[in-house]
């Protein structure tokens, strides 16, 4: 692309959004693409860290948001999120999206996100439902549209970017690689997914696993404390950490997961399991001292 190659066309093509594309060519452009890269990778790294401790402290739950802050910072080398990768800023978007509530700021969060990972979009169930459930019938409508108006305003900008500055092959080709090669991509069958090599799949999801153990055992004993019934009511947490949508977060970014099994997919799921993980333990701890 800096030798005049037009984005999206062959040869200059790959199965990522344009924001991603965008920020590839400005690193390259400097000069000093690796170091540049891994900078930014860790800025990214460290403003998810940031960011739950900050959604924590807007919850009254302070030393939870450190602790999920240093849990996820700690997985982060394991499974792979200190290379080149396009997971850590989306993650970041994702996690600055649940960080605010107006609908304006909360869509154009998710929608940067998913231009720079597809899989962004998985976590927009959970954080409509965050807002929708604090909100009556006519107030949550006016957000939901203000939420839809912003995401779908970002993306349409960053498409018509393209468009504008390589023409309309590069946009065509923009929309084929960030939405329709999803069906070939996820249908492959030689890669460990669940449609795909289904042996080599449990195969690696058992053995990554392993590697997330400290994070994926209090996270599920702290979902199965919140979401248990005691006496026809739900135990009361010894913290104000948001559990429920994380708990739906978690869930719904373990979905790629499905579509590869690969070492660095677990990185999506990763943040929302060290805030589970982390009120788990702060639980354990509240319980020992009593």
């Amino acid at each position: 692309m800096l030798a005049g190659k037009p984005i999206y066309v062959r040869p200059a093509i790959d199965n990522k959004p344009p924001l991603f594309e965008l920020l590839n060519i400005t690193v390259a452009a400097t000069g000093h693409y690796l170091l540049v890269f891994f900078v930014l990778v860790g800025c990214a790294n460290a403003a998810i860290a940031i960011l739950l401790w900050r959604i924590c402290i807007q919850h009254d739950a302070s030393r939870v948001g450190l602790m999920a802050g240093f849990l996820f910072l700690m997985s982060v080398p394991v499974a792979g999120g200190t290379v080149i990768n396009v997971r850590s800023f989306a993650i970041a978007g994702i996690i600055l999206s649940l960080s605010v509530s107006n609908p304006v700021a909360r869509g154009a969060s998710i929608a940067v996100a998913g231009l720079f990972s597809q899989y962004a979009v998985f976590a927009i169930p959970a954080l409509v439902y965050d807002r929708l459930r604090e909100l009556d019938r006519e107030s949550g409508i006016k957000w939901l549209a203000s939420f839809a108006f912003a995401g779908l305003g970002v993306v349409a900008i960053t498409f018509a970017f393209v468009y504008v500055v390589w023409g309309e092959a590069s946009f065509n080709g923009a929309i084929y690689w960030s939405f329709g090669a999803a069906k070939k991509y996820t249908t492959n069958s030689v890669v460990p997914s669940l449609i795909g090599d289904t042996s080599q799949w449990m195969n690696a999801l058992y053995h990554e696993a392993l590697n997330h153990l400290v994070i994926i055992v209090p996270a599920v004993t702290v979902v199965q404390l919140a979401f248990s019934t005691r006496d026809a009511e739900r135990p009361i947490l010894s913290t104000n950490a948001p559990v429920m949508t994380t708990a739906l977060l978690a869930v719904s970014m373990t979905l790629p997961l499905f579509v590869r099994a690969y070492r660095a997919y677990w990185l999506y799921p990763l943040p929302f399991l060290a805030l589970l993980a982390a009120t788990g333990y702060q639980e354990f701890f509240t319980a020992s001292m009593e």
